[in-house]
């Protein structure tokens, strides 16, 4: 026989079919083990001979029996096809949970009160997906920024929700909606607002604008300094006491009620975003959710806040 071409590897089915037929009793057994015939069995081995320029099984009609190039070829071959069965099945367990699981950092806020409502709808849209959700700051500091980057491009998380864009030219920044914020009371009163507790981040970005844009109003205000709107919202139940919300979170069911003084809103100069890495393609869980969130936020920002 002549000497295997030094450029022309093997055919990997002709292996595997060498494998099977290699501890089969015959090459009628191997076919039935392979779900082939009997003659492409032989054609493969044959070719298989070809390529490797030696012969691999005794010539002999009555015995099925290796040669000593098929004995030394056998055994590592057949350990080599399980382990890549095993890693094929690995992969394929692993990809399904990949493809299927999104990992999301989203604001506890916007989770609490208006996200959290409209998951079932998504949920029932893709039963395959599912969400696993992480908190961040409403508002990220340079910290809170640099990890959510950093998050972002080892792939720890697939989506970020915040306010602001990131500063990272590996990851996409799409704008979702440029928040409003109105003062609000649970409680009527006919006290003037310069004369009722406000609870308020004064850090943030909504507060910096309120200053800017009510500064007369701000100048005469008394104001207790709390950390997040859920904690501004518990403290200012049950009171005339006012605090300042995203009009996004006010058509929960929970806040409908509160009384609104929109005659001060105010809007901030950034938006809130949804950032991810930049890849040619982007997963299929990702595409869905961001384009469902999509939908969502202008069916709700057009007046539409009851999920269908």
């Amino acid at each position: 026989m002549k000497p295997m071409a030094q450029d022309k590897s093997p055919s990997l089915n002709a292996l595997r079919v060498f494998a099977v037929a290699a501890h089969a009793d015959s090459f009628k057994q191997a076919a039935q083990q392979l779900g082939v015939s009997q003659s492409n069995i032989t054609r493969q081995i044959q070719a298989l001979e070809e390529q490797l320029g030696t012969r691999l099984f005794q010539r002999d009609n009555r015995v099925h029996a290796l040669s000593a190039a098929g004995e030394v070829l056998a055994p590592d071959l057949l350990r080599i096809f399980r382990e890549l069965d095993r890693v094929v099945d690995r992969a394929r367990s692993v990809g399904d949970s990949e493809l299927t699981t999104l990992r999301i950092a989203v604001p506890e806020s916007f989770l609490r009160w208006w996200l959290s409502r409209r998951l079932a709808e998504f949920y029932a849209l893709y039963p395959h997906i599912q969400v696993q959700f992480q908190t961040v700051e409403l508002f990220p500091q340079s910290h809170g920024q640099a990890t959510l980057c950093q998050q972002l491009a080892h792939e720890e998380i697939d989506l970020a929700i915040h306010y602001g864009a990131l500063r990272d030219k590996a990851l996409h920044s799409s704008v979702l909606y440029t928040p409003t914020y109105i003062p609000v009371a649970q409680a009527s009163s006919e006290k003037a607002l310069a004369s009722r507790l406000w609870w308020v981040d004064s850090h943030a970005p909504y507060w910096r604008q309120f200053k800017k844009a009510q500064a007369h109003l701000a100048r005469q205000l008394t104001l207790r300094h709390v950390s997040s709107c859920n904690i501004a919202i518990d403290l200012t139940h049950g009171t005339d006491h006012l605090t300042l919300i995203d009009q996004l979170f006010l058509m929960h069911p929970q806040l409908q009620g509160y009384v609104k003084h929109t005659e001060y809103q105010v809007s901030l100069p950034e938006a809130m975003v949804a950032s991810y890495k930049q890849r040619a393609r982007q997963p299929l869980a990702l595409v869905a959710f961001h384009k469902w969130l999509d939908a969502r936020l202008t069916s709700s920002l057009a007046g539409n806040a009851q999920p269908n």
